[in-house]
């Protein structure tokens, strides 16, 4: 007679299984980066964006600490005329020796109508020349105001407002000398001007026609 066997013994017979895995859920399994190339330059672009923006930040931003209006007190000792041969000998024989242990080089020069600033500016990494033209005003207390009037630089469109926030940011300057990139203007306080002998310098009229720049001068007491 055959053995009947009962659900029992078929459970105790039957051999066990082994523990399979779970299959994992496809979407909690990170994410292979198939294309390197595109994360590198995604990460690129963000470096130079933040760069340009750093950039644009100082460019700019006007100074917090701009100068205040002074006078120089009493009456001028002496008032002086020149020619632009001859103010332009003072102004880079001052340059030559200011500039002396700067990298950066500029020249300032008396045209026949204008004032003309030459110098670099760092334009996608590489130096470029500008000439930037100016027009000065006499202030009250002696000053002059330069405003721009043109600039060259090349072939590219570059505003006037960007070169002066580099030469603000990037150039040695006189601490009487103010820049507004703001205002397109660059501002000549020959009132906190003092050579090292102690004399001071105001200007009292600018004449291009004429050839003829009269200055006050103020001897040390």
């Amino acid at each position: 007679m055959a053995e009947v066997k009962t659900p029992v013994d078929r459970a105790q017979t039957q051999p066990k299984r082994r523990n399979q895995k779970q299959p994992t859920n496809p979407a909690a399994a990170p994410k292979k980066l198939h294309n390197p190339w595109r994360w590198a330059f995604l990460i690129l672009a963000g470096i130079v964006l933040g760069s340009a923006i750093f950039l644009g930040v100082r460019v700019f931003t006007p100074p917090t600490n701009a100068p205040k209006v002074t006078t120089v007190a009493g009456a001028p000792s002496l008032t002086v005329a020149l020619d632009r041969k001859q103010v332009n000998q003072l102004t880079q024989h001052y340059l030559d020796d200011y500039l002396k242990d700067s990298k950066i080089k500029y020249q300032f020069r008396v045209e026949e109508t204008s004032v003309l600033l030459v110098g670099t500016v760092q334009f996608l990494g590489s130096p470029i020349q500008f000439n930037l033209v100016l027009m000065p005003y006499v202030q009250d207390n002696g000053d002059v105001q330069l405003r721009a009037k043109q600039l060259a630089i090349g072939s590219l469109n570059v505003p006037v407002s960007f070169v002066l926030g580099f030469i603000q940011s990037s150039y040695k300057l006189p601490q009487w000398v103010s820049v507004d990139s703001k205002h397109s203007a660059i501002m000549l306080h020959l009132t906190k001007f003092k050579t090292a002998a102690g004399f001071q310098v105001t200007a009292k009229r600018l004449d291009f026609a004429d050839d003829q720049f009269v200055f006050n001068v103020y001897l040390p007491d």
